[in-house]
């Protein structure tokens, strides 16, 4: 899942996803309040949705990817157990002490997205 407001950006994502793994299922969003509507609808913590990584993006104009990160974690435990979420930003800023904040939150990772974070991203996820 890739929730970011700029579409070019979501379209490289898309194709650096399915660079690594052509039948991966790829949810695109250009608002991030369609993202968690989307995720409160179809994400029921039955675990059948499990292992979805969201590449999300930090500066949109309707909602922040910190905000968008607030609504999230007032979600079903059951619903964000089934996440690996990662920042995907083009800002250099270090957002450590934001991070803190946000225990759901695995990562940062640069603009654009790149076929070896995925590689990590999910190296990550096997190996956890």
């Amino acid at each position: 899942m890739v929730v970011d407001d700029d579409p070019t950006n979501n379209m490289i994502c898309e194709f650096t996803i399915k660079r690594y793994n052509k039948n991966a299922e790829i949810k695109l969003f250009t608002k991030p309040e369609v993202a968690l509507s989307s995720i409160k609808e179809t994400y029921t913590g039955n675990k059948e949705n499990q292992d979805t990584v969201l590449f999300l993006d930090l500066n949109m104009p309707t909602m922040s990817g910190w905000e968008f990160l607030d609504e999230f974690n007032l979600l079903d435990p059951a619903v964000k157990d089934q996440f690996t979420i990662y920042i995907l930003s083009s800002s250099i800023e270090d957002f450590q002490e934001e991070a803190k904040l946000y225990p759901d939150l695995n990562g940062f990772l640069s603009k654009p997205l790149k076929l070896d974070y995925i590689e990590e991203v999910m190296n990550d996820l096997q190996n956890n």
